[in-house]
């Protein structure tokens, strides 16, 4: 997820981003926040970080905790034609050949990955798309029909991680699951979005629930002036390296 409001207990760091002579920015993170003293206007019996708010509503449960284990409602399930025939051999394996999805009108399929090329295996992944998708009765099937004409191809909405935001399904407060390691950029909508495998994607097909443990989130704040030759790009790279490719293994970052 690309957002969050509380942090892990990762210990304090600096580390300057950009050039030191133009740039005083630097990235600090910081331990989960502590319960402030009562003002005397409102009480608050847990505090929660937004990703443990989400997952609390989509579970059903007043709150929750990092570590808990909880059954989510999930608001979107996207594939692509990546995994997408893959997650429904094992929906259709687990749940019966002549199974429905749990809700029709909340399973999003998008083909971006194999479009552009002539293979015939690869375009076999998106026949089996558009197979599924008419048996289902999918809403949500952005297809593309003529490669050599994107013009003539109103259904189709290109990469799916762009797609989802343009066409209305990352919405803030929701569950969005996908099944591309990409899909946890939609945190940047003020919703909880990650990847999973084709296992889980099948399973929530058939139910609409998935089991999910609550992460921990790890908050990062950048203090100083963005110079111009800086994006948000350089911003999330110098985290990385400070942290390191493993060091935001499950936790939401913010």
């Amino acid at each position: 997820m690309a957002f969050g409001l509380a942090g892990s207990l990762l210990p304090a760091a600096r580390a300057p981003v950009g050039s030191s002579r133009t740039c005083r920015t630097s990235v600090k993170a910081v331990a989960s926040p502590v319960s402030a003293p009562s003002t005397g206007v409102v009480e608050v019996a847990q505090p929660m970080t937004l990703t443990e708010k989400i997952l609390a509503r989509a579970s059903g449960k007043a709150s929750v905790r990092p570590g808990d284990n909880v059954w989510v409602e999930t608001d979107v399930l996207m594939t692509h034609d990546v995994c997408g025939p893959g997650t429904i051999g094992i929906f259709k394996r687990e749940f019966g050949q002549d199974a429905k999805v749990w809700d029709k009108e909340k399973v999003v399929i998008i083909p971006d990955h194999y479009i552009f090329t002539a293979d015939e295996r690869a375009n076999r992944n998106v026949d089996i798309l558009r197979d599924f998708c008419k048996e289902q009765d999918i809403k949500y099937f952005y297809d593309i029909t003529d490669r050599s004409n994107f013009k003539a191809n109103p259904d189709y909405k290109g990469v799916c991680h762009v797609a989802l935001a343009q066409e209305g399904h990352t919405r803030p407060g929701e569950v969005l699951f996908g099944t591309d390691s990409h899909t946890c950029n939609a945190g940047a909508f003020g919703q909880f979005a990650t990847g999973i495998g084709n296992t889980d994607a099948g399973f929530i097909m058939g139910t609409g629930k998935l089991l999910v443990k609550v992460p921990a989130t790890m908050r990062f704040e950048l203090n100083g002036e963005m110079p111009d030759y800086l994006l948000a790009k350089d911003l999330i790279l110098g985290i990385i390296g400070d942290i390191g490719v493993a060091g935001g293994n499950h936790p939401p970052i913010g």
